[in-house]
């Protein structure tokens, strides 16, 4: 959890130095859910880029593990649903990870393909003929996808038994800095207020990625500049 009134005030007084500009509550509110869906959003495509930069490696420190443990409180491995239909509902459409064909007690990752005319190419290939292991995947929509083993659909009974997948379910709530209004100022209340379910270590991007929507909102180039200038510095190090 990253508290919110914390970045708020991060955020006022990076703004505010050299009378840059004061950001109200309410773009703040507007801001921190923007940054956080933006950061929120970006873990699955980096999960993506890890595995297959470094597709073995799990030790402490590895760009993988490290973002599964920021979306653990959403992460869960389930069974299709008959029929290919993605668990999780709308929360977990779009942002699914590995799937997963067990079968006599072994693993299979399967693999993705365009569709059911790239799979008959595929059953078509000696190569492919001679490695029947190999088990693919296509998605007919968002909510659905389709198993492929030995150049045929799997039977929908199957699904459920044989398939598992990694599913994202659900986003981060709503924030919210509440405040009273005493003398004209706004005051932090802590009892209305919803901090970032985000981890711990996100709050430097969180300052970030609101003091540049920030400087968008009061025309201050500078200020998005020095903010864009500090995101692209924190995602190169992230990638080395």
């Amino acid at each position: 959890m990253v508290n919110i009134d914390t970045v708020y005030q991060t955020v006022q007084a990076l703004a505010n130095k050299e009378q840059r500009g004061y950001i109200t509550p309410q773009e703040f509110n507007l801001f921190a859910n923007q940054a956080q869906q933006d950061i929120f959003e970006q873990y699955f495509y980096d999960i993506n880029a890890f595995r297959e930069k470094r597709p073995k490696s799990f030790e402490i420190g590895d760009s993988v593990s490290h973002i599964m443990t920021k979306v653990r409180d959403w992460y869960s491995i389930e069974s299709l649903g008959v029929g290919g239909i993605i668990p999780g509902g709308t929360g977990g459409a779009g942002n699914n990870g590995k799937l997963i064909y067990n079968k006599g007690g072994i693993n299979r990752e399967m693999r993705e393909v365009s569709g059911p005319e790239e799979l008959r190419n595929l059953a078509a290939s000696h190569w492919h003929n001679q490695n029947q292991g190999e088990v693919f995947f296509f998605r007919e929509n968002a909510f659905k996808i389709q198993v492929w083993k030995f150049g045929a659909p799997i039977p929908d009974a199957d699904y459920a038994t044989d398939v598992s997948i990694e599913v994202i379910d659900g986003r981060p709530d709503l924030v919210y800095w509440g405040y009273v209004v005493v003398n004209e100022e706004a005051i932090y209340n802590g009892g209305t207020s919803k901090h970032f379910q985000l981890h711990h270590s996100e709050q430097p991007d969180l300052v970030i990625k609101i003091l540049k929507l920030a400087g968008i909102a009061i025309e201050d180039p500078s200020l998005f500049q020095a903010s864009s200038s500090e995101d692209q510095t924190n995602l190169q190090q992230e990638n080395k």
